[in-house]
């Protein structure tokens, strides 16, 4: 799969996940776009806690599961219980991780959060999507 395809794929699961997310938070929400080509990201958002929930409750996040875990390099938040695994060449590994899951949790916790993007591979250690989990 070319990166046009993939950029455009992930651009418009992006898209859902910003109107399933921001659809019931109103005038308060904090859906954030992040664009930085020089840092290696292609396309990104960070969702704050209430549009995490909302990603998590919606039929999105299982679709996603495929692309994100798959392909995805997942930043974790310490307390995660997905942190366990495998370490290979400085990655870890763990055959339980799932994209909802990662959701699942952060909105399960007070004040979590989810990002992700659509980055380099060549600057995220062959990865063409980041995940970002924080847990506070």
């Amino acid at each position: 799969m070319g990166i046009r395809s993939v950029v455009a794929a992930f651009g418009i699961a992006l898209g859902g996940a910003a109107i399933a997310a921001s659809a019931g938070a109103g005038e308060a929400a904090a859906f954030t776009p992040v664009i930085a080509p020089e840092d290696g990201i292609y396309l990104g958002v960070d969702l704050d806690h209430n549009e995490t929930v909302a990603l998590a409750r919606s039929p999105l996040a299982g679709l996603l599961n495929g692309p994100l875990t798959t392909d995805g390099l997942f930043y974790l938040d310490e307390d995660s219980v997905y942190q366990g695994g495998v370490e290979v060449d400085g990655i870890r590994y763990n055959e339980n991780l799932q994209f909802a899951g990662v959701a699942g949790e952060a909105a399960n916790s007070r004040g979590g959060t989810i990002s992700f993007a659509v980055v380099d591979p060549a600057v995220f250690a062959g990865s063409k999507y980041v995940v970002i989990q924080d847990l506070r």
